[in-house]
């Protein structure tokens, strides 16, 4: 009987470990959306300064 609780313990601790990863995982996935989104922003900044840096440009003429 020892051995049955034993391997149920063991079932139960795997589990917990593969949940514990599996939480892990989806908060990484969800710091990496976050930097993407970061950098999708970055750019759209980037070429809005482009833009207005040749409108400046182009009205100083």
């Amino acid at each position: 009987m020892g051995h049955k609780k034993n391997k149920q313990e063991e079932e139960k601790l795997d589990l917990k470990l593969y949940e514990d990863k599996l939480e892990v995982l989806k908060r990484s996935v969800k710091e990496l959306k976050k930097v993407k989104k970061r950098e999708e922003d970055i750019r759209k900044l980037e070429k809005k300064k482009k833009k207005i840096l040749k409108e400046m440009k182009n009205g100083h003429k």
